[in-house]
């Protein structure tokens, strides 16, 4: 029979006592770990019933005699205060209370809390009893200085403050749990010491200043500098020692520096101011150009003041524009006076029609006018509005002829109002563009009435009519147009006049209709014209007169006049213009 072969026990397996071996150390090492928490555990704070504890100490028939001391003294101070206001006595009785009080609590430390009580009342009670003498003193003393500071005994108010504070100030330090202390009373009392000694300080500024003040006045500028000098010192220690007080002023110092630097530039500005009144006076006797020289020098005085004392009131940049200007206005004087002949020349010619020679004015205006502005650009005699109007007349000076001619063949008299003449028919379409280069109007056409322009427009229309014509013309006034209106009562409407019932309520050609007696087209109805603005201010509204075609018959013969802002543009209103023949 064969044998049994051995099982062969691999490295990895362990026997039944190996492994019980193992479980009884894990349960060693739990017991362990359990057993450390427990032990740090009661290394810690713990709860201690203080009703185990028995008491050490005792008191001693010694301490409790010291406290009976204490009551005793109490009682006295009481039995006093009972009879009299307490005296200084009666006052050291609580105190010596207070004291021995204070001995018996050190002797027991942290064990009779009703006795710490006692002796936090009895603290502030003699406090307040303590400080009762300084609070009255110090009232008394501010009372005075009140009184003083009335009387302008500014010495003697100060003194009296500074005693208050100092009396105040004892309370605060001394008896800081009485109710007499007042630290904010303590602080007022010290600036009102300090507003009283910087005040005549102050005043004393002030004089010095009025002082320094006549000395400018009279042009004494050496005194004035020294006065002020000793006026800007003592405000500049107000700023340093009083600062927090009244007379202290930042501002007062920087605006007496800034006088003193007037002071100092004085002599400068009187020799400017000298050169200047001379220059006048020569530009008034004829001497042109010796008075432009002298104001180029009053010029580069000023710079250099201007420089040297940038601080003063009288540096100014626009003095040296001024004396330029002055300057160049003297200087160009007999430039001035050619280009305004010519411009005299210029409207009598246009005024005559003699358009051909005024087109050989108007080169030579353009020449003196480019060397006006060369030559002297800051001259007062370079004006904008003439300068347009050369250029203007310039740009249609090869249609002057033509635009005088149709003008002229275009006007009516006006009855009974003078030598004035109107354009029979509303300002066609292309005569405004002729004369403006532009056409607002959205009826188009170029025998349509234009349309759309406002009242600004059409006075701008009239202006560049006046440079061309030599004669003023502008807007009729309500009075001109009435009259060449004339009576109503016996025409026809309808052979006069476009109105809603004759046209699709749009404006038709000039002159459509038949005129009135007086000649003139369309008055009435077509758009409705502009007035001359006579009586109103520039803000307020202008007027338009005669109705348009989207009026009815009935409204038209009423002569309706309407208010509309300059500005207005609409496209049933127009206008037409006057010449004066009594004025050039």
């Amino acid at each position: 029979m064969a044998r049994k072969s051995k099982k062969t026990r691999l490295p990895h397996e362990k026997t039944a006592f190996q492994r019980v071996l193992l479980v009884l150390l894990v349960i060693l090492a739990c017991a362990g770990v359990l057993g450390g928490f427990w032990f740090l555990s009661n290394l810690g704070p713990r709860n201690v019933d203080y009703r185990d504890v028995k008491h050490q100490f005792e008191i001693t028939g010694d301490m409790e005699a010291i406290l009976e001391e204490s009551i005793d003294l109490e009682v006295k101070f009481e039995e006093a205060l009972a009879l009299r206001e307490p005296t200084k006595e009666d006052i050291e009785l609580l105190k010596r209370s207070l004291e021995v009080l204070e001995d018996y609590l050190k002797a027991i430390p942290g064990y009779d809390s009703e006795a710490d009580k006692r002796r936090d009342s009895l603290k502030k009670r003699y406090q307040d009893y303590a400080a009762t003498s300084w609070q009255i003193s110090s009232i008394a003393s501010e009372k005075e200085a009140v009184e003083l500071a009335k009387a302008d005994d500014f010495e003697g108010a100060r003194v009296k403050y500074r005693q208050a504070y100092r009396d105040q100030k004892r309370i605060n330090e001394e008896f800081p749990l009485s109710d007499s202390a007042n630290p904010g009373r303590a602080t007022r009392l010290q600036r009102q010491a300090r507003y009283l000694t910087a005040e005549p300080l102050y005043q004393r500024s002030l004089e010095l200043e009025a002082v320094a003040q006549t000395h400018i006045e009279k042009q004494n500028w050496e005194r004035a500098e020294e006065i002020l000098s000793q006026s800007i010192e003592i405000q500049d220690q107000l700023n340093r020692e009083y600062r927090g007080t009244n007379q202290a002023s930042v501002a007062r110092l920087e605006r007496l520096r800034v006088k003193l630097v007037g002071i100092r530039s004085g002599q400068s500005h009187l020799e400017v101011e000298a050169i200047a009144n001379f220059a006048d006076e020569r530009r008034m006797a004829g001497e042109n150009l010796e008075a432009a020289e002298l104001y180029q020098e009053a010029a580069r005085l000023q710079r250099q003041l201007n420089e040297a004392y940038r601080d003063s009131p009288y540096a100014s940049s626009d003095r040296v524009s001024e004396f330029l200007r002055k300057s160049q206005t003297a200087e160009s004087y007999e430039l001035g006076l050619e280009i305004e002949r010519n411009n005299d020349l210029l409207n009598q010619l246009l005024s005559e029609r003699r358009t051909y020679e005024a087109t050989e004015v108007i080169i030579f205006l353009r020449r003196d006018i480019r060397q006006m502005l060369e030559t002297f650009p800051r001259s007062s005699l370079n004006n904008e509005d003439f300068q347009i109007k050369v250029r203007y007349l310039n740009l249609v000076q090869s249609d002057l002829g033509y635009i005088q001619d149709r003008i002229y063949d275009a006007l009516l008299p006006i009855p009974n109002v003078g030598d004035r003449k109107m354009l029979r028919t509303e300002v066609p379409q292309a005569l405004y563009g002729l004369i403006m280069g532009t056409n607002p109007s959205r009826n188009l056409g170029d025998t349509k009435p234009v349309d759309s322009v406002n009242w600004t427009e059409a006075k701008e229309f009239c202006d560049r009519l006046t440079w061309i014509m030599g004669k003023e013309v502008r807007l009729p006034t309500e009075n001109e147009y009435r009259e060449a209106l004339g009576p109503l009562r016996y025409v026809v409407l309808e052979n006069h006049v476009w109105s809603a019932s004759n046209t699709d309520g749009v404006a038709q050609p000039v002159g459509g209709k038949e005129p009135l007696a007086s000649g003139y087209f369309d008055l009435l109805g077509n758009v409705s014209e502009w007035l001359e603005s006579v009586d109103r201010f520039e803000n307020e509204d202008a007027r338009h007169i005669g109705g348009h075609a989207q009026d009815r018959l009935e409204s038209i013969f009423t002569v309706p006049a309407r208010e509309a802002p300059r500005s207005e543009r609409n496209r049933l209103t127009g206008f037409r213009v006057v010449m004066d023949f009594d004025r050039l």
